[in-house]
Parts: structure tokens; sequence; C-alpha cells
């Protein structure tokens, strides 16, 4: 997996960097392919939010959430990621499963 993290009005940290790092690897099960994901950390005041790309192949993902903690919003586009993407390999594998029916 390939994770470029970005920082935005406030400073980058290990801590962080190593939790989204670990997060994302959860996401390997879902696809075979090399994944690549941008991720953006940023605070206005007192919303922090993260926002991340992903990139399967040809499939693209996208999640972005803010609340008052980094570390929520961590948990929170994770989430939003796992459901996004388990329903396109879902997708994926039955229709693979599908064409192998049809030639049976």
């Amino acid at each position: 997996m390939n994770v470029t993290i970005s920082y935005r009005h406030l400073d980058s940290s290990p801590s962080i960097d190593q939790t989204i790092k670990s997060k994302l690897e959860h996401l390997d099960r879902f696809f075979d392919a090399n994944i690549k994901a941008d991720w953006v950390c940023s605070v206005e005041k007192d919303r922090h939010r993260s926002e991340v790309n992903i990139h399967v192949g040809s499939f693209h993902f996208h999640a972005h959430d803010e609340s008052e903690n980094l570390y929520k919003t961590i948990d929170k586009v994770v989430s939003k990621l796992e459901k996004q993407m388990a329903g396109k390999s879902k997708k994926v594998k039955d229709h693979i499963h599908h064409k192998h029916q049809e030639k049976a």
C-alpha cells in the first residue's frame, strides 16, 4: 500500500502517521491490487478534518469527516471507506461469479 499523508494548518506527527497507516492496512483485504491512498489532515479553528482519496486499479473511493478530535475523524473515515470498498468488492466478485456460471 502506498500512503501519502499531508497536513494543513497543523504539524505532522509520527503518532498520527502510524495510526492512519495502521488503520488503512485493514483495507487490503478487499482488493488484491495495489492501493494508493492520499490522506489530508487539517484543522480550522476547533474543527479537525480528515479527507482521503483511495485508488485501487480503476476504482476510486473518497471519504471525509470533521470532528473536535482528529483521531475520531480517522476512525470515521476508515469506517466509511470500509463500507464503500466492501460493497464494490462484493459487486466485482458477484460479477465474476455470474460470468463463470453463464459459461458453465
